[in-house]
C-alpha cells in the first residue's frame, strides 16, 4: 500500500474516532451564513442594505467591503485619524461609498478586474469618483505599493529548506470532513475553482486525496489519533520536537505541509558529491562500491547551480488542514473555503503576521465580520503568482510580489 493510500485511510479513521464529538450546530450555522453570499453580485450601481455605525474610517470602510461584497484596497496611513458618521439604509455602493469618503480629502478609484483602491484626493476632487486609472496614476501607485506587498510576501511566505517556496506539482486533490454534504461541496467546489485561476494543477473529480480538510471541535486529540496510529506516515520524518508544537500549539486552524525536493525534470534530485569534485573508487572508477564508502556514479545538480537560479524546487506531497469547529462562531462558509484554499494552495507560516495587509489570513485573529468576506486582490494575486513566476529564482520571493504588483495595480 502506498503511503498516499495509507495515509487517506489513516486520517479518515482518525475522524470517524472523533465523529461523535462533531458540532452540528456549528456546520449548520456556517451553511446557513452562506445563503447571504448567494444573492447578486455587487456591481456598484444595485441598491443593498448597509448598516456601518459612526467609527474609524478604515474600520468602516472593512464593513463596507464585507456589506457590499466588493473588494477595497486602501493604506492605514491615509486613514488614520480620519472617522465616518452612521450610514445606514439601502444605498448602492459606489453612493455608500461616496458618502462615506466625503470630507475625507480620500478618492476611490476601480482596477481593472473591479477592486476599489483608495488613495488621496487630487485637486478639485470634492466627491470620490469611480473611474478608470490613468498610466501615470498606476506607475505611482505600483511605487508606492511595492513596499507593502513585499513586506507582505516576506511575512507570510514560509521558506522550507533550500528549494524555495514549495507549491503544487502534482495535481490537487482535495477532501473534506466535519460539515454537513451542502457545505462541503461548497467549500471543495471553491477551493477547486480559486486553484483553477490561479493556475494549480487540478485533478479530476475522481481522484487520490492530497488536500485533506478536517473540522473537529477537538483538533488536539485528531491530531493525537493520528499520530497514535502511524506517526511515520502522518508527520514523515519530522523531529518529534517539532510534532508535538503542532499538536499542543493552540490555533483556530492548524496546517501541516509535506514537500519533497525535485528537479526541473519531475524527479528526486540524485544525492552525493559532484562528479567534478574528482573523488574516485576502485579503478579509478567516480564513487566507490555498494554497501559502503562514496556511492558510484555521484553526482548532483549542485553543478548547474549558480547565485540566480537553483537546480531544484520544493513540492507538495500532502498538505492537511484542521480547523476547530469552536472558532467558527460567525465565519462564513465563504471566508471558510477561502481561508483553506490560501493555506491549503500555498506554505504559510504558522501564525503570520499580516500587519494591515488585505488578506483572508487575518480571518481568526479577530472578528469574523471585521475579516474580508473571501479571498482578496491581493491573495488571489499572491496565489496566481506563486504559480507563474519561476521556482527556481533565488528571488523568488522578490519576483512574486512584483507580480502581484502588476496584477493589482493595472
Amino acid at each position: 500500500m502506498t503511503r498516499s493510500r495509507r495515509l487517506r485511510l489513516l486520517l479518515l479513521c482518525a475522524a470517524s474516532a472523533l465523529a461523535s464529538a462533531s458540532l452540528p450546530a456549528a456546520a449548520d450555522e456556517l451553511a446557513d451564513a452562506a445563503h447571504a453570499e448567494s444573492g447578486a453580485a455587487a456591481d456598484g450601481q444595485t441598491p443593498r442594505s448597509f448598516d456601518i455605525p459612526a467609527q474609524d474610517l478604515g474600520s468602516a470602510l472593512r464593513q463596507f467591503a464585507l456589506q457590499s461584497s466588493q473588494q477595497i484596497l486602501f493604506s492605514t496611513d491615509i486613514v488614520q485619524g480620519k472617522s465616518t458618521q452612521e450610514l445606514k439604509g439601502s444605498f448602492t455602493p459606489d453612493s455608500a461609498l461616496a458618502k462615506l469618503l466625503a470630507q475625507s480629502g480620500l478618492a476611490s478609484s476601480k482596477s481593472a478586474d473591479g477592486s476599489l483602491l483608495i488613495s488621496i484626493a487630487g485637486p478639485g476632487e470634492t466627491s470620490p469618483p469611480i473611474a478608470a486609472v490613468s498610466e501615470v496614476t498606476v506607475s505611482a501607485r505600483r511605487a508606492q505599493l511595492q513596499p507593502r506587498v513585499q513586506e507582505f510576501v516576506v511575512q507570510i511566505a514560509a521558506l522550507d529548506g533550500g528549494g524555495g517556496l514549495a507549491r503544487w506539482q502534482t495535481p490537487v486533490c482535495p477532501l473534506e470532513t466535519g460539515l454537513s454534504k451542502e457545505a462541503g461541496e461548497f467549500v471543495l467546489e471553491r477551493i477547486s475553482e480559486i486553484a483553477r485561476r490561479a493556475g494549480v494543477p487540478l485533478a479530476p473529480e475522481h481522484c487520490r486525496a492530497n488536500l485533506f480538510v478536517f473540522l473537529t471541535i477537538d483538533p488536539t486529540r485528531l491530531l493525537q489519533s493520528m499520530e497514535k496510529r502511524d506517526r511515520a506516515v502522518t508527520f514523515g520524518n519530522a523531529e518529534p520536537r517539532r510534532v508535538d508544537e503542532f499538536i499542543a500549539t493552540p490555533r483556530a486552524a492548524k496546517v501541516w505541509y509535506d514537500s519533497v525536493m525535485e528537479t526541473a525534470d519531475n524527479i528526486a534530485p540524485p544525492r552525493g558529491i559532484p562528479s567534478s569534485a574528482g573523488i574516485t573508487g576502485p579503478a579509478g572508477q567516480p564513487g566507490g562500491v555498494e554497501g559502503g564508502g562514496v556511492p558510484g556514479k555521484v553526482s548532483n545538480d549542485w553543478e548547474r547551480s549558480s547565485h540566480v537560479a537553483r537546480t531544484t524546487v520544493r513540492v507538495f506531497s500532502y498538505v492537511y488542514v484542521v480547523i476547530d469547529l469552536r472558532k467558527l462562531q460567525g465565519v462564513t462558509r465563504g471566508q471558510l473555503a477561502d481561508y483553506v484554499a490560501m493555506v491549503g494552495l500555498a506554505q504559510i507560516k504558522p501564525g503570520a503576521q499580516s500587519g494591515d495587509a488585505p488578506t483572508i489570513l487575518n480571518l481568526f485573529d479577530g472578528e469574523p465580520r471585521s475579516a474580508p468576506p473571501g479571498m482578496t486582490e491581493w491573495d488571489q494575486a499572491f496565489l496566481r503568482s506563486l504559480y507563474t513566476v519561476e521556482p527556481k529564482v533565488t528571488v523568488q520571493r522578490s519576483e512574486i510580489a512584483l507580480e502581484m504588483v502588476r496584477q493589482i495595480v493595472r
